[in-house]
C-alpha cells in the first residue's frame, strides 16, 4: 500500500540539547547522521552490456572469463535469470527494483514517447537503491554507461535529476549514451562533461573504469573504513564497438574459424556438462535469413571469424579489468563481506546485420556494410580506426541455446547470466535454477543489507517494488520459485512467462532493420513449455489454445498494470520525432555560444544543423602560428570540423570514413581578430551548398549530400575550441585545442546567404 502524502511529510527533528541565553547555560547536540546497519555488506555490481547466455566461459561460452569463473565456482550461477530485451529498460529496472514500463522506461531513452510507460522520466516514486542506501549511510558511485537520461536533459546545464548524482550516486564517471569509443571516449565526471579530452596512446576505457573503481574503494577504506559502499560498474563492453587492445585481440586469432554453427554445438555441450541447462535441451534453429556456415565463401568466413575474435577479446579484457577490482577487495580484506552481482542488460545484439559493420553507425544511416567493404578493414578490426559490430549470426550463437537476440521477447533477448558472490552470506555455492528478473536485484541488495524498502523517500510516497529478493535461494538449492509470472515488451515484441509456460510474439522478424515499420496485424502468438523446451523449439500454440488464451489474458492484465500500452513499432517511432528527444522545440532559431562558456555538449541539445539552411559564425583572435578546432562534432563514424591549420581556415565533413566535402581558404589567416562563417544552403533532398567566408570574403564553396543527421557518432559531442573523443576528421589528432581565443560562436537556423552579402 502506498503511504499518503501526509505520512511522508518532511519534518525537522527536534533539537535534543538545550539553549540558554549564554553558552555556559547551553548543551550542544548534533543532528543524527545516517549509519548503515551493523556489518552491512559492500555491494559491487558489474552490469555487462549485450552479453548473451552463451558468451562467457563461466556459462559455457568460448570467451575466456577466468575471473568470473572463479567467482561463480565459489558463489552462485543462476541459470534462469532474465533482464529486459534492451539496455535502458534493464538499467532502470535494476536500479529501482520496478518493472521497466512502471518506471516509465519501456524502451530506449532515444525512442521515448509521451506516455507513462515510455516517456523516460523515471518518477520520484521509484527511488533507486543507490538513493536508499546512501540515505542509510552507504557511499555510492556509478562508473561507465548511463544511457537512460532523456536526450533533452543531456545538457551541460541540466536538469540533472535523472543523471547519476540526481539518482542517488555520490560520484559518476562514464558516458551518457548507448555506447562509446573505448580508445577515445567522450566522458562525464559527476555533472560535467570532461573537456580536457581523453584517449590516445595506450588509453583504454575499461582500464580507466577499473582504475577509478579501485581508487574509490581504497578511498572509502582509508577515510571511513566502517562505511559500506555501493559500486555500480556498468561497462560499455561488450556492446559495440567491439574494441580491444592489440594484445587481447591477438589472443583469439583463429579461435573462431570453426564458425557459428560449430560454436553453438560446442557451447551447448559445455553448458550441459556444467549443469547449466537440462540434458535434453535442444538448440533453437537459426532463422532463415542467416546462412549456414558451410555455405559461405572463404572470404566471408574469414571476415566473420575476425568479428567474433574482437568481441571475445573485449569480453576477456573486461573480465581481466574486473578481476583487478576483485583482487583489490581481497587485498583490503573486504571481499568476504561484499555481495558481488554480475549480470547482463540483455542478450547478444543483432544490430550489426547479416554481415556485421566496420562502423556501427552504418546500420542507422547508410545501410549495413557488404562483406567486401568490411574486408577493407579486416586487419584493424576491433582497433582504434574501427567501430565494429559482429554479424547477427554471432549474436544468436552467443545466446546459445536460446532463440533470437536482443530486442525480442524470446529468451535470446533477455535470458542472461547471473553470478552472485558473497562468501559471508552464501554457505552453499553452486547452480540455482529459480526464475529471476533484473528487478529482483534491488530488493536482494536491500535484504542483504538488512534495510526495508522505505515507504517514503525525500517526502515522496514510493511505489511498491516489483522485484522479489533472491536471498531465499542463496542457501536453499531446492527452494521453490517465488517469481512465477513476468511480462516482457519492447518495440512491439511482447510475451509473458507463467509457471514454466511462455507465450510470445515476434513482432519484427528482422530486428537489425531499424527503419521499416511492421503492422501489428501480422503478429502471431507462439506458445512454449519451457520446462521441457528451454530453447523454444516446439511451438504449442495450435495444440494448446486453452493455455495460450490463459497466458494472453495474463499478459493483458500485466500490461494494463505496468503502463505497457500503447505498443509501438520501432520503425514507426523513428519516423515520428520524439517531443523530448532534442532540447530544440523547433521554434528556437538563434543559438549564441558566447565564450568562455559551454565548450562540449551532446548534439541532442546543440543547434540542430541538419535538414535546413543555417549560418554558423565564429569570432576569435589568433596569432600567426595559432591553430586548432573552432567548431567540431562527431568521430570516426561521421563528423565535421571547422578549424585552423597551417595558417589557413578549413572545413571538412566525412561520413563512414569518406570525405564528402573539403574546403580550404587559399589565403593565410591574418593575425588578430577574425570572423569565419559557414553558410549552408539546403537544396531539398539533393543536399546543398556550403560556403566558407573569412572576414567577409568568400574563401571556398562546395556541394555535398549528407546522409548522417542528428548524431554524428556514438557518444560523440558538439565541441567549441577543441575536439573531444575521437577526431571528427582525419586531418588532425584530437583534441587539437585552438591556441588562440574564441569570443563567440553563433548559429542561426533556417537563414543563410549564398555568399558574403
Amino acid at each position: 500500500m502506498v503511504p499518503s502524502p501526509e505520512a511522508c511529510a518532511l519534518t525537522t527533528p527536534p533539537f535534543k540539547g538545550t539553549i540558554g541565553n549564554y553558552l555556559p547555560d547551553s548543551r550542544e547536540a548534533w543532528p543524527d547522521q545516517p549509519k548503515a546497519p551493523a556489518d552491512a555488506p559492500n555491494v559491487l555490481i558489474w552490469l555487462i552490456d549485450d552479453a548473451g547466455f552463451g558468451l562467457m566461459s563461466a556459462f559455457g561460452g568460448l570467451a575466456a572469463t577466468p575471473n568470473l569463473d572463479r567467482l561463480a565456482n565459489n558463489g552462485l550461477r543462476y541459470t534462469n535469470f532474465h533482464s529486459t530485451p534492451l539496455c535502458s529498460p534493464s538499467r532502470v529496472s535494476l536500479l529501482t527494483g520496478r518493472n521497466p514500463h512502471a518506471a516509465h522506461m519501456g524502451s530506449h531513452g532515444g525512442t521515448s514517447m509521451g506516455f507513462p510507460g515510455y516517456d523516460g522520466f523515471v518518477p520520484r516514486t521509484a527511488a533507486t537503491t543507490a538513493k536508499v542506501l546512501r540515505d542509510r549511510g552507504y557511499s555510492t558511485m556509478a562508473l561507465g554507461k548511463w544511457d537512460h537520461a532523456p536526450f533533452a536533459h543531456q545538457s551541460p546545464v541540466g536538469p540533472f535529476d535523472l543523471w547519476p548524482l540526481g539518482q542517488g550516486f555520490d560520484h559518476f564517471y562514464g558516458f551518457m549514451w548507448h555506447g562509446t569509443n573505448h580508445f577515445h571516449p567522450s566522458l562525464v565526471k559527476d555533472n560535467s562533461y570532461v573537456e580536457k579530452g581523453v584517449g590516445g596512446g595506450d588509453y583504454y576505457l575499461t582500464t580507466d573504469l577499473s582504475d577509478r573503481a579501485i581508487k574509490y574503494v581504497n578511498s572509502i577504506r582509508s577515510v571511513q573504513p566502517d562505511r559500506p559502499f555501493y559500486l555500480y560498474w556498468a561497462t560499455g563492453a561488450v556492446h559495440s564497438p567491439h574494441h580491444a587492445t592489440q594484445e587481447w585481440r591477438d589472443k583469439y586469432r583463429g579461435s573462431f574459424d570453426m564458425g557459428w554453427d560449430e560454436y553453438r554445438k560446442q557451447v551447448l555441450k559445455r553448458q550441459k556438462a556444467m549443469g547449466l541447462v537440462p540434458k535434453n535441451t535442444e538448440m533453437a534453429p537459426m532463422q532463415e535469413e542467416i546462412p549456414a556456415w558451410n555455405t559461405l565463401s572463404d572470404k566471408a568466413k574469414k571476415l566473420y571469424a575476425r568479428e567474433m575474435e574482437a568481441m571475445a577479446a573485449q569480453m576477456s579484457q573486461t573480465d581481466h579489468e574486473f578481476g583487478r577490482i576483485v583482487d583489490q577487495l581481497k587485498r583490503n580484506g573486504q571481499f568476504d563481506n561484499t555481495i558481488i552481482i554480475v549480470t547482463a542488460d540483455n542478450g547478444g545484439s543483432p544490430e550489426g546485420g547479416l554481415n556485421g559493420d566496420y562502423l556501427e553507425l552504418l546500420g542507422s544511416f547508410g545501410g549495413h556494410a557488404t562483406v567486401e567493404r568490411n574486408m577493407e578493414h579486416y586487419d584493424e578490426w576491433g582497433g582504434p580506426s574501427t567501430m565494429p559490430h559482429f554479424s547477427v549470426a554471432w549474436a544468436v550463437a552467443t545466446n546459445t541455446p536460446f532463440r533470437y537476440y536482443k530486442q525480442t521477447a524470446h529468451d535470446g533477448g533477455h535470458h542472461v547470466p547471473l553470478i552472485v558472490s558473497w562468501p559471508k552470506g552464501i554457505e552453499t555455492p553452486g547452480v540455482r535454477t529459480q526464475y529471476g528478473h533484473i528487478a529482483d536485484i534491488s530488493p536482494t541488495i536491500l535484504e542483504a543489507a538488512g534495510i526495508e524498502p522505505p515507504a517514503c523517500v525525500d517526502g515522496v510516497p514510493q511505489k511498491p517494488i516489483d522485484g522479489i529478493a533472491l536471498n531465499y535461494s542463496f542457501n536453499d538449492v531446492t527452494a521453490p520459485d517465488r517469481r512465477t509470472t513476468q511480462y516482457y515488451e519492447l518495440w512491439g515484441n511482447h510475451g509473458i512467462y507463467h509457471e514454466g509456460w511462455k507465450a510470445v510474439v515476434l513482432h519484427k522478424k528482422v530486428s537489425w532493420d531499424i527503419h521499416s515499420a511492421v503492422s501489428f496485424d501480422e503478429d502471431t502468438w507462439e506458445l512454449y513449455d519451457l520446462r521441457k523446451d528451454p530453447g523454444e523449439v516446439r511451438d504449442l500454440a495450435a495444440e494448446r489454445p486453452d493455455k495460450l488464451a490463459e497466458l494472453q489474458r495474463m499478459f493483458e492484465r500485466e500490461a494494463q498494470a505496468n503502463n505497457v500500452y500503447p505498443l509501438a513499432d520501432l520503425g514507426a517511432r523513428r519516423k515520428a520525432r520524439s517531443g523530448q528527444m532534442y532540447l530544440n522545440d523547433g521554434r528556437r532559431k538563434d543559438y549564441d555560444y558566447a565564450q568562455p562558456g559551454v565548450t562540449a555538449m551532446s548534439e541532442s541539445v546543440a543547434a540542430p544543423m541538419f535538414g535546413q539552411s543555417y549560418a554558423l559564425t565564429a569570432e576569435f583572435t589568433a596569432g600567426p602560428s595559432d591553430e586548432g578546432v573552432l567548431v567540431a562534432a562527431g568521430g570516426i563514424e561521421a563528423g565535421y570540423s571547422l578549424y585552423v591549420k597551417d595558417g589557413k581556415v578549413r572545413y571538412e565533413n566525412q561520413e563512414f570514413g569518406d570525405t564528402i566535402l573539403s574546403l580550404s581558404d587559399t589565403a593565410p589567416l591574418p593575425e588578430g581578430k577574425s570572423k569565419v562563417e559557414l553558410h549552408w544552403i539546403q537544396e531539398g533532398r539533393e543536399g546543398g551548398t556550403m560556403v566558407l567566408l573569412v572576414n567577409g570574403r568568400e574563401a571556398a564553396r562546395g556541394r555535398m549530400k549528407p546522409r548522417v543527421f542528428g548524431m554524428h557518432g556514438n557518444n560523440e559531442l558538439f565541441n567549441i575550441g577543441m575536439d573531444t573523443g575521437a577526431p571528427a576528421v582525419q586531418t588532425y589528432e584530437a583534441p587539437f585545442r585552438f591556441e588562440g581565443s574564441i569570443q563567440d560562436v553563433d548559429v542561426k537556423l533556417g537563414r543563410s546567404s549564398d555568399g558574403a552579402n
